[in-house]
């Protein structure tokens, strides 16, 4: 008995120091895993402090930026404008509000004023921002497209006589290129005819282009070379009668010229049937071919018809039913080459009024 009592009595206190050990052991883990948090904490507050301080850094440094970047950009802001001609600098204006349209069209307008008609300005012109400080030196709008006007190239509306696509003569305006061709319709039409319609072999037509002003003609001008023609060389078979001196003069030539331009003659005027010189003639830059309608009245005979008498002596001789002539009016289309008769065709016939036979009696006894 005592036994079992001393082994329940060290039984107890060794059970009792087990848990003192244990309660020692759990408060240990406690107060180390709380140690860890506190220094995880203090780490965790030094950190954030360092990234507050990075941040205002970095935003300090970009105010910083920002402040600079407008104080640089309002210093070299581009508040004007520079216009260039053909890449080279005319002047700047203190302004941003024009385009190279409104240039290019504001001077267009003042060269059209001036000259009386439209223009189209040639050379290249660019508008360019600058900045502009107070030592800028600048020009007013007003001065500058008055500048421009007086020194850019430009052509101006002008109106050309084409001939199948090819420009013979440009001139000023419309009025005076249809002068022209009236100028080569009056010349190729037949004297006092009436009914005359014009027309022509080549595609001729008036356009309007821009060109520039040396190439404009003056109207006398151009009426001559449409009229003349152009130069060019042709040959000449030399036919019965002909002589070197009419063959030249024919053609509009000298002696000398005719030489020149056949060398195998020499001086030598010489020439027979059949042979072929060179020779230089004008050619019509236009074909008028004018068609005059005429009309005429042409008399149908009238009719003579005989009635014999036996009862009346030979000498006798009497009308018994007045005759009359016809009238029969024709239309006829005249054709005239470049002035000269080619040919007419009738292409209407009207009877005016019939022919009436007449009858007379003759005698016979």
């Amino acid at each position: 008995m005592a036994d079992r009592n001393r082994r329940k009595t060290t039984s107890r206190a060794s059970s009792s120091s087990s848990r003192r050990k244990s309660s020692v052991v759990v408060k240990s883990d406690v107060d180390s895993h709380k140690n860890m948090s506190e220094r995880q904490k203090s780490r965790k507050r030094k950190q954030m402090r360092y990234n507050r301080h990075q941040r205002m850094i970095l935003i300090g440094g970009a105010v910083i930026i920002l402040i600079l970047a407008c104080i640089i950009g309002f210093a070299t802001r581009r508040n004007g404008s520079e216009i260039l001609v053909n890449g080279e600098s005319v002047g700047i204006v203190n302004t941003r509000s024009v385009t190279q349209e409104d240039i290019v069209n504001s001077v267009s307008a003042m060269l059209a004023e001036q000259i009386g008609t439209k223009v189209q300005i040639m050379d290249e012109i660019e508008v360019k921002g600058v900045h502009v400080s107070k030592n800028t030196q600048t020009l007013t709008t007003e001065s500058l497209l008055a500048n421009l006007r007086d020194s850019v190239a430009y052509n101006i509306e002008a109106y050309a006589i084409a001939v199948n696509g090819d420009v013979v003569a440009t001139l000023k305006n419309q009025e005076e290129a249809d002068q022209t061709l009236q100028y080569l319709n009056d010349m190729y039409t037949p004297e006092n005819a009436e009914n005359v319609s014009i027309s022509y072999k080549e595609d001729v037509q008036i356009i309007s282009q821009y060109t520039n002003t040396d190439s404009i003609m003056s109207l006398e001008d151009a009426q001559n070379k449409i009229a003349i023609g152009e130069t060019v060389t042709g040959t000449h078979t030399v036919a019965s009668g002909d002589t070197a001196y009419s063959i030249a003069l024919n053609y509009g030539m000298s002696l000398s010229e005719l030489y020149d331009l056949n060398p195998e003659l020499g001086n030598s005027s010489n020439i027979y049937v059949g042979q072929q010189l060179t020779v230089r003639m004008n050619k019509p830059y236009i074909t008028v071919e004018a068609t005059v309608t005429v009309t005429e009245r042409e008399t149908a005979e009238k009719e003579v018809q005989y009635q014999y008498d036996s009862t009346k002596s030979s000498s006798y001789k009497k009308i018994i039913q007045q005759g009359t002539n016809g009238v029969t009016e024709i239309t006829k289309e005249q054709h005239y080459i470049n002035g000269q008769f080619e040919n007419e065709e009738v292409i209407s016939s009207k009877v005016v009024t019939q022919p009436v036979t007449e009858i007379v009696s003759i005698g016979t006894n």
